[in-house]
């Protein structure tokens, strides 16, 4: 990646100096700001980094240099049903696709060739030229769904899940009404709003109905298991391994190192990890896991620190291999 950096500062002197844009030399700030910088940030990173680096610039000024730095095809500006715009880094010739936690924020990127070429292939067969494209998933992350109970009330439940009414704790009169709605236990429904005036809307099979807050809180249903969408006319549809096995750095052993591949979790906490180095890229040694499991003793290029398992969850590591002490 530091390669990489380098290189792009290179094509932005060149390319910044070819259209002769004011303020060249605070604007290469801004950029080496922006690629200190990991994944998804805000203006507002931006500019503590430059504040970090000593070089306090205006809002507006940094603004109108990310613009050019969209322009030019260094950034992309995402928005992920939110207000405030991100800004990501876009490497030429890279691409990759999105997760979006719903409940934390988290943003996870992923790339998938399978999937890649199976999109390819559908815009062939409706003879349709494909230029560019953006998937975003929009779900629950796995630390969230740790969390998360199993059973909850359907006012507690997010858009687009789908879910299996479990039981009612409502009273013989409001069971009776429910009932008349054609919705009983074991039934399977989809959220597909929750929130307006406190009513859910769920598709109980064909059918639409209105739920009122009252009343979706005497329904309690849980996720169904999606694992099942997998199976086609009774077998299960075997994916193909992953080349490179990844795994969360809370699930690694003492004695095994790896090479940290994201870094995710709120701003605050990712800002944190990233002062401590650790970032994309970078080699990360388990050295031992305190008694009682928590926290985790790390090396990161060459320093020791210590991790709650809480936070280590945030971390994607792959290439892992085992050894017995450090050279």
């Amino acid at each position: 990646m530091i390669n990489t950096h380098e290189q792009e500062k290179k094509q932005f002197i060149r390319l910044f100096q070819q259209q002769g844009l004011d303020r060249f030399d605070e604007r290469f700030q801004v950029l080496e700001a922006f690629l200190k910088l990991d994944h998804h940030v805000t203006r507002a990173d931006i500019l503590r980094q430059l504040e970090k680096d000593g070089h306090p610039l205006d809002s507006d000024f940094v603004f109108s240099s990310m613009e050019h730095l969209c322009r030019f095809g260094f950034a992309t500006k995402v928005e992920f049903d939110q207000e405030e715009t991100l800004y990501e880094h876009r490497h030429i010739g890279i691409h990759h696709d999105h997760m979006i936690c719903t409940k934390c924020g988290t943003i996870l990127e992923f790339k998938d060739e399978a999937l890649e070429k199976q999109q390819k292939k559908i815009a062939r067969a409706y003879g349709f030229h494909m230029l560019q494209h953006r998937m975003e998933i929009y779900g629950l992350c796995a630390a969230c769904m740790a969390k998360r109970q199993k059973l909850v009330p359907l006012h507690k439940a997010k858009q687009g899940e789908r879910l299996e009414v479990k039981q009612l704790e409502a009273g013989k009169k409001m069971q009776l009404r429910i009932s008349s709605m054609g919705l009983k236990t074991g039934d399977e429904i989809e959220v597909v709003s929750n929130g307006f005036g406190g009513q859910v809307v769920i598709a109980a099979g064909d059918n639409r109905l209105v739920i009122g807050s009252g009343m979706a809180q005497k329904i309690w249903v849980q996720p169904v298991d999606t694992s099942l969408d997998m199976q086609k006319n009774g077998k299960a549809v075997v994916e193909a391994e992953p080349k490179t096995t990844r795994v969360l750095l809370c699930d690694m052993k003492a004695g095994q190192e790896g090479t940290i591949v994201r870094v995710s979790g709120e701003s605050t906490l990712r800002r944190r990890l990233l002062e401590m180095g650790i970032n994309r890229g970078s080699r990360v040694y388990v050295e031992k896991y305190a008694p009682l499991k928590d926290p985790i003793e790390l090396v990161v290029k060459g320093y020791h620190i210590s991790l709650r398992v809480e936070e280590a969850a945030h971390i994607l590591v792959e290439n892992v291999t085992t050894r017995n002490s450090l050279t």
